[in-house]
């Protein structure tokens, strides 16, 4: 990395003049309170906690409340006649209303209701992993797009340059031919050169452009008036590849988020073997029977079970059914596996190379630099060519783009291999 502090002197020449400036913790903090996605996840995590209270709650039961008024062509008895019949004879009318409660629960549901539990209880968990997941998928996102907007504006700015450079060099070839010291054909070649250079200006205000409004996206924000703030960079320090590799199969949430996912496969093939169990359940029913001479009470409690004997191999074919998605499940986490490993080993030499990358790319600098300063003292005197100095210049100037990027490239590379191995290395 020392090639990189030949390079701190030129930052300066990078800084825009910003009107109405957006620093990155900005843009951070506005993605985390506006991002649509994150608030989906959100709404998501929520409801599956409700989905895990309303499981847990099932346990105990369902009280109801019970109502009803019926006419008959007779008189019928509230309460049965039961012999001997003698008074007070029981009441009796036409009209008959009956209200009360009923209260059901389950006894034994063949485990089947401890499993709902559990699966709920995963799900709940599963979302919170996904909007964890997601939070901070959009907070690199916003890292990657800020820096690469940072890295363009260095680069617009390095065409800017170049454009002056151009603009002061076609000046002085104007006046050499007036006076006879340079050739008519000089001038176009410097023409011709400072049309491509604002092509290229006009391109990278493009891609800026384009770069905002993604970053509007993710922050809700709704105009692009604003600029690229520059961000004070550090570099870190970074434990070896294997400690890494540990690191993201303990942190990444889409890895937990597949063990759970089994878990939830494997809870359901375990409740479709609980299918051939019967269901118990516990009733109390009290009402009380109205009409216009009084009321009396009638309550029962009492157990009853459902038991399904035969259903012509449905629960048989459920069962083998979600046998085959529990081994789905077993073979998805370790495809999982092997993904996470993919893109940290990725990411990691990405990292080495981006490092390398940007050591080149400050050598190349000095040497363009050097190179263009020769030219610019030979055609000075003569002794050299328009087109070698032109091509010093855009070599120059494209050592210097060429740096910017790679410079920034260094840190987002970084951000992503933290990103891969979980957001604690």
């Amino acid at each position: 990395m020392k090639a990189r502090i030949i390079i701190t002197a030129l930052c300066a020449i990078f800084i825009l003049n910003i009107a109405n400036a957006l620093n990155l913790d900005e843009a951070l903090d506005l993605a985390l309170k506006n991002n649509t996605s994150l608030k989906m996840a959100q709404n998501t995590e929520l409801a599956m906690k409700y989905n895990k209270y309303q499981a847990n709650i099932s346990r105990l039961g369902e009280v109801s409340a019970i109502g009803n008024i019926t006419h008959y062509n007779l008189e019928r008895t509230l309460t049965p006649m039961v012999p001997p019949i003698t008074p007070p004879f029981p009441l009796a009318d036409d009209t008959i209303t009956n209200v009360g409660g009923s209260y059901t629960v389950p006894i034994f549901t063949g485990f089947r209701l401890s499993k709902n539990i559990s699966i709920a209880s995963l799900s709940h968990e599963i979302a919170k992993l996904q909007f964890f997941f997601t939070k901070r998928s959009v907070k690199f996102n916003v890292y990657s797009i800020f820096l690469k907007g940072l890295s363009l504006k260095g680069q617009l700015q390095a065409k800017i340059e170049q454009e002056k450079a151009l603009s002061e060099l076609y000046k002085n070839v104007d006046l050499g031919v007036k006076v006879g010291r340079y050739a008519a054909i000089d001038l176009k070649k410097v023409a011709y050169q400072y049309e491509i250079v604002k092509a290229q200006k006009q391109n990278l205000k493009s891609n800026i452009t384009s770069l905002k409004w993604a970053l509007n996206q993710l922050t809700g924000l709704e105009k692009n008036d604003w600029d690229f703030e520059n961000v004070e960079l550090k570099e870190k320090e970074y434990p070896s590849l294997d400690e890494i590799l540990k690191s993201a199969f303990i942190n990444r949430e889409d890895v937990a988020i597949i063990v759970k996912k089994k878990q939830i496969s494997r809870a359901n093939y375990a409740k479709s073997k609980y299918a051939y169990l019967p269901d118990i359940y516990g009733n109390y029913t009290y009402v009380r029977s109205i009409v216009n001479d009084g009321s009396v009470p009638i309550w029962n409690y009492g157990l009853f079970i459902k038991w399904s004997v035969f259903d012509f191999g449905k629960k048989a074919f459920d069962m083998a059914s979600l046998k085959q998605e529990y081994k789905s499940a077993k073979e998805a986490e370790l495809s999982q596996n092997l993904s996470v490993r993919r893109e940290v080993v990725d990411a990691y030499e990405n990292m080495k190379t981006q490092i390398t990358m940007h050591e080149a790319a400050a050598k190349a600098l000095q040497y363009a630099k050097d190179a263009l300063d020769v030219e610019n003292v030979k055609y000075q005197q003569g002794v050299g060519s328009m087109y070698d100095l032109l091509f010093s210049i855009a070599q120059y100037y494209e050592a210097v783009s060429q740096e910017r990027g790679a410079y920034y490239g260094i840190f987002i590379a970084e951000k992503y291999l933290e990103f891969t191995a979980g957001g604690k290395i």
